[in-house]
């Protein structure tokens, strides 16, 4: 990875480095499909896991840093699925619903971004054996969150500067309503 680093003891002084360095992460996951009624069915997922940085080492601003055993920046140690879904003649109806769990924003990890849900639902129409249609809704419960990582704060220790303060990051994706026409040859 190509990091731009910000020194933590006199933020106008940043230097990029390339670091090469691996992830070891340990985990189980859980899939049930239940089919309790004609037409309906509910897919659960759920995993665990541990991912942790190993040989990330490197050197800036005349100070070695090491963040090997620290949390994986960006991923949750746990996911979770729940997709019902409802199929009556030709409509499909169906929604997902996905929970990620505390996010590390910083090499660090003093930074991170709250639990979140995202949602998705929709319907589809089969048409025929080459066409169906569809529309669906993106983020349906109209959810609030960020994921991934804050630029700059790779090297922070002290979480307070950053309290209150606007800051980069990317965001779940807003309410959407979306259409589809597929067609199978």
């Amino acid at each position: 990875t190509r990091l731009n680093l910000v020194n933590p003891t006199n933020s106008s002084q940043n230097q990029g480095e390339t670091v090469y360095y691996d992830i070891e992460t340990k985990g189980i996951t859980a899939n049930i499909i239940a089919k309790p009624l004609k037409g309906f069915q509910l897919h659960y997922l759920i995993t665990y896991q541990t991912p942790v940085y190993k040989n990330y080492n490197f050197n800036a601003f005349g100070n070695s840093y090491t963040y090997n055993n620290n949390s994986v920046e960006g991923i949750s140690k746990v996911l979770m699925e729940i997709d019902p879904s409802y199929t009556y003649k030709d409509f499909k109806f169906w929604a997902s619903f996905r929970y990620f769990s505390k996010q590390y924003a910083n090499l660090t990890n003093v930074l991170f971004f709250a639990p979140r849900w995202e949602t998705f639902g929709g319907v589809n129409y089969k048409i025929n054996d080459h066409f169906d249609i569809g529309a669906t809704v993106v983020n349906f419960l109209n959810q609030r969150g960020v994921r991934g990582s804050i630029s700059g704060a790779e090297l922070i220790t002290d979480p307070a500067p950053y309290n209150d303060r606007l800051m980069v990051g990317t965001f779940i994706r807003p309410f959407t309503v979306e259409a589809s026409i597929n067609f199978r040859f």
